[in-house]
């Protein structure tokens, strides 16, 4: 090996690699059900999707992705940079992952070997193959990339934006150039996933720090650290001015929307965090760790002596503020892990320049080599426990659940129950069962049934529409993947179903229950009859203990009226919705009307206004509330115009709303917004 030339070692070392990477990606999405939920399937589906527009209209889809970067939290751009591997493999679940593998975690690999090359006094074959059996066999970095988190793709900017600040002295003339390349390469991993503006704002003190340092020849310099300032200030301007040209959207909800108080039910303690952060990276490394930090601050000061602080420094930074929002999930330690392994190799290289003898580095690195491989095997594939368990990376086994012919029953006889415009509600939320999941196995035959049910409370609030679904499957125990207090959506509804009170009085259980994983049971019920009124303000009020700040706009205005009514749609084209902000959206049907019986209590006008439209021929409809008595009032809502219905006579008093078609159903869609 030793006489190679770099370049074949180059060479052999990518495709080595390579191979590795497509093994390992097709291995595990070969042993795993077809049971991907939440993150790990959100991706996988915009990228089928995207892949298919392009295909078919490509000027549409490069338009949804424009409109995806300006206003989406987590936008489109890193299915849409691998959609070639859909072009050319299709849409399995395989492709997807090979392809977030080899597009991003490949490049991710051979740049950390980069890096520490570039940046170290060792640039022995033996030394190559260390820093490149370190990312490639990394469990942390591996886990979110075979879950189907695209986030790896920020890595790869992270670290070339070192490689690049780190190529020349940043204090010599200013190079206007460089300096907006610079901030386009640090604006990259915000581009791609929000998240990652913590590991840019400590980028972007650390940064210049490494550079003054890595050029420093004769003592301090102000004038030095003046031009260096004056460098990543015009690339923080340059990284500002992309943000605010392409996320402009995205800035102002970024800015006015407190986190740290959406995410709480996602937030533990420091403590905590940092324990879940140690064992996802894996406490193997941290001997290696202690090691390099030692060396670098008391020994002479090498570039890679200031790499490890600087590691140290984004790792430590990084970490503080990230927690100050949320507690880290699994693709949130990627840039930790990161920071981790840049300062463990470091200790590795300790040990292989003490060693004298070619033989000695040879078995050296082979068993370096052949520990990563264990690791990685016992991390990803095993799922038996053993003394050096804690030791390494937690486990994240290939998706796969017990009981899974219970999963593809479940998911057939709801299939079976589902017809026209009836909804169905998942009442669990963890990994044993969710309503994704549930989707997953029904190869998305489920998504237009499927109503989205909150899952966190003060994220999501209380979700009224998807309580008027006809039938609902709930879990026994009650399933929530966060802690139960931060997940009452989905524990109060789900303990009334099971207990039969409250609302839970208005379901009968349909057939016997479906044993699944973990010795969770779950249960079809048919919603019979609508809520009663009383029912629902119960219902409602158990809220109130925790979050006082829901009184007031759950149990007023139309949605208790709308829950407890008796719908009957009109035929063909009959529909009656009600949004999250209380907005009722209805039309009437093709030869009969779309009616409402309910009882309205404190709404002392009805709002009703057509829905705008440009529809030639449209002529309105006409909206008739009767009570019991034959008391009637009627009014016809024209077409593009608005009317307002006074029911202050109809309050607490049982009445009839029917709406229907004028002349003819052309764009009669009205909406209806109850007035206090």
């Amino acid at each position: 090996m030793m006489k190679l030339n770099n370049k074949t070692i180059n060479t052999i070392l990518f495709l080595i690699s390579l191979f590795f990477i497509v093994f390992i990606a097709s291995y595990y999405v070969g042993r795993e059900h077809n049971i991907y939920y939440w993150d790990s399937n959100g991706y996988w589906r915009f990228w089928q999707q995207f892949g298919a527009n392009l295909l078919a209209d490509p000027a549409g889809a490069i338009s949804r992705l424009v409109s995806s970067i300006k206003n989406d939290d987590y936008n489109l751009l890193p299915v849409a940079i691998t959609s070639v591997f859909y072009i050319a493999g299709g849409e399995t679940r395989l492709v997807y992952v090979l392809s977030l593998s080899i597009m991003y975690l490949l490049p991710v690999a051979l740049l950390f070997s980069l890096l520490l090359n570039k940046l170290s006094e060792e640039n022995s074959a033996y030394w190559k193959v260390i820093t490149l059996v370190l990312p490639a066999t990394l469990v942390a970095f591996w886990a979110p990339t075979l879950r189907g988190y695209p986030d790896i793709c920020g890595l790869i900017f992270v670290i070339y934006a070192v490689v690049y600040s780190s190529k020349t002295d940043l204090s010599g003339k200013l190079d206007i150039r460089k300096a907006i390349v610079l901030g386009a390469i640090l604006w990259a991993p915000f581009l791609l996933r929000r998240w990652y503006a913590y590991t840019i704002v400590s980028l972007y003190i650390s940064l210049p720090i490494l550079n003054y340092y890595l050029y420093k020849v004769n003592g301090h310099s102000f004038n030095r650290i003046f031009k260096i300032a004056v460098f990543f200030f015009i690339s923080g301007v340059s990284s500002a001015i992309l943000s605010v040209l392409l996320q402009w959207n995205l800035l102002k909800r970024v800015v006015t929307t407190d986190y740290s108080f959406i995410y709480s039910a996602y937030k533990s303690s420091v403590e905590a965090s940092f324990y879940n952060v140690l064992h996802d990276i894996g406490l193997y490394l941290l001997p290696l760790f202690l090691l390099s930090i030692c060396l670098s601050i008391f020994g002479r000061k090498r570039k890679q002596d200031y790499l490890v602080i600087f590691s140290a420094f984004n790792l430590a930074f990084s970490f503080f503020i990230f927690t100050r929002t949320q507690s880290p999930g699994l693709h949130h330690c990627l840039p930790f892990a990161l920071w981790v392994l840049i300062v463990s190799a470091f200790g590795l290289q300790f040990i292989l320049l003490k060693l004298s003898k070619n033989a000695y580095k040879l078995t050296f690195v082979a068993l370096i080599s052949a520990t990563c491989l264990i690791i990685n095997q016992q991390s990803l594939f095993n799922k038996g426990e053993n003394w050096a368990t804690n030791y390494l990376p937690t486990k994240y086994l290939p998706m796969r659940v017990d009981n899974y012919n219970n999963y593809l029953l479940l998911s057939s006889d709801i299939q079976s129950m589902l017809h026209g415009n009836d909804k169905l509600t998942v009442l669990s939320s963890s990994s044993v069962l969710n309503d994704n999941m549930l989707n997953t196995l029904s190869n998305l035959r489920l998504s237009k049934f499927i109503a989205g049910m909150s899952q966190v409370d003060l994220r999501d609030e209380l979700n009224v529409p998807s309580l008027m679904s006809k039938y609902f499957i709930v879990a026994d125990p009650i399933q929530t993947h966060l802690i139960a207090s931060g997940q009452q959506v989905i524990t109060i509804p789900a303990e009334e179903l099971l207990r039969n009170e409250g609302i839970g009085k208005a379901f009968r259980k349909v057939g016997e229950g479906y044993p699944l994983d973990q010795g969770v049971t779950a249960y079809i019920y048919e919603r019979t009859r609508p809520f009663t009124h009383d029912e629902m303000m119960s219902f409602i009020s158990k809220y109130y203990v925790s979050y006082p700040q829901w009184k007031g706009v759950y149990d007023t205005g139309l949605f208790i009226p709308f829950v407890t009514g008796s719908i009957s749609l009109g035929d063909v084209w009959g529909k009656l919705s009600i949004e999250d902000d209380g907005t009722i959206y209805a039309h009437p049907g093709e030869t009969r009307p779309t009616t409402i019986s309910w009882t309205l209590n404190g709404v002392k006008a009805l709002a009703i206004s057509s829905v705008t439209n440009t529809c030639e021929g449209a002529d309105g409809v006409d909206v008739t509330i009767t009570d019991q008595s034959g008391h009637e009032i009627s009014t016809h809502v024209e077409n593009n115009h608005s009317a307002t219905i006074d029911i202050v006579k109809f309050n607490n008093t049982p009445i009839s709303m029917s709406i229907g078609k004028h002349g003819n159903p052309s764009c009669d869609s009205i909406k209806i917004v109850g007035q206090k």
